[in-house]
C-alpha cells in the first residue's frame, strides 16, 4: 500500500517536498570559498569518529556494509563498478592496483573485496585527508588495503592500473588541476561514478546539506554540479570514452531542479 501511495503522488509534489526540505542541496555560490564559510567540511572529528565506528563493524563481521555512517545488512552491488575491476585484471594478468580518491576508510574495498578474492594480486590504496590516513594506518591497513596523503606519495610506492573516484570528485575544488596531475601519473583507467551535473552551461557550486542519520552529527560539504559539456571536452582531449552510465536511477533535486547522478569509464590516450 505505501508503495502504491507513493506512486500516485505527482511529480511537482516530490520537486516541492525536496525543494523545501531543510536537507539535500542549495545555493549558487561564486566560489569554493564563499561556500565553504557557511559549509562546515567532512573534516569534522565526529564524522570521522562515525565512520570509524561503522568500519570497524564491517570488519569485524557484525555487519556487511557501511557508507557514510550508515550500515546496511543487505549492500547494494555496484556492478559497473565490480565488472570494470575484473575487466582491468584480466588485462593485467589476474593482478590489480586500484587508487581509490576519497575512499574514506575502506568503504569501496570492503564492498568489493569479497568478490576480488580470486586475483592473483590485489592493491587498494586510498588517497584521503590527513586524519582519515592516520586513523586507516593505525586501525585498518594491512597488505591489500594502503593509506595514502597524496597522489605523489601513492604513486611512491605503487603504479596503480585504474585510478576511482566514486561520489567524490565533485568535492574536490580544484576538480581539474587534479585531473592534470592524474592524466600526467600514466594510469591508464579513470572510473568516475555518482558525479552531477548542471543543466546549464557551466559549472555551479552549491552546498550539500546531510541530515544527522548519517553521522550522528549535521554535516554539509561544498560541491560542484559541473557543465557536462565542459567535462567531457576537457577529458576527451586525452582520454578515450569506454561507456558512460547513469550510476542510480533515482532522481534528486536542486533547488527544483531534478538530477541523476552519471558515471563514465575513461582510457588514457
Amino acid at each position: 500500500m505505501h508503495y502504491l501511495l507513493k506512486q500516485l503522488i505527482p511529480p511537482i509534489f516530490k520537486t516541492l517536498y525536496w525543494y523545501s526540505f531543510k536537507y539535500g542541496w542549495k545555493g549558487d555560490y561564486e566560489s569554493f570559498e564563499a561556500a565553504n564559510k557557511i559549509a562546515k567540511g567532512y573534516d569534522d572529528q565526529a564524522i570521522l569518529e562515525k565512520i570509524k565506528e561503522t568500519t570497524r563493524k564491517v570488519v569485524n563481521g557484525e555487519v556487511a556494509y557501511e557508507r557514510d555512517g550508515i550500515v546496511y545488512d543487505t549492500p547494494k552491488m555496484n556492478f559497473s563498478m565490480l565488472a570494470t575491476l575484473l575487466m582491468v585484471a584480466s588485462k593485467n594478468n589476474n593482478k590489480l592496483t586500484v587508487l581509490d580518491f576519497g575512499g574514506s576508510l575502506g568503504t569501496t574495498y570492503n564492498h568489493k573485496k569479497n568478490h576480488l578474492k580470486e586475483l592473483d594480486s590485489l592493491h587498494w590504496c586510498i588517497v584521503e585527508q590527513p586524519n582519515y590516513v592516520e586513523a586507516g594506518r593505525k586501525e585498518f591497513e594491512h597488505d591489500r588495503l594502503h593509506f595514502y596523503y597524496s597522489l605523489e606519495e601513492c604513486l611512491q610506492h605503487h603504479q596503480p592500473d585504474i585510478i576511482i573516484f566514486s561520489g567524490v570528485i565533485q568535492y574536490i575544488e580544484k576538480t581539474y588541476e587534479l585531473l592534470d596531475q592524474i592524466r600526467m601519473s600514466g594510469v591508464k583507467y579513470l572510473y568516475i561514478d555518482y558525479i552531477a551535473f548542471n543543466d546549464e552551461d557551466r559549472d555551479r557550486i552549491a552546498i550539500q546539506h546531510v541530515p544527522p542519520e548519517f553521522y550522528g552529527v549535521p554535516a554539509s560539504y561544498t560541491c560542484w554540479f559541473y557543465s557536462k559539456p565542459k567535462l567531457y571536452q576537457y577529458m576527451k582531449q586525452h582520454y578515450h570514452l569506454v561507456y558512460d552510465f547513469i550510476a542510480d536511477p533515482d532522481k534528486y533535486y536542486i533547488q527544483l531542479k531534478p538530477w541523476n547522478y552519471e558515471g563514465q569509464l575513461w582510457e588514457l590516450k
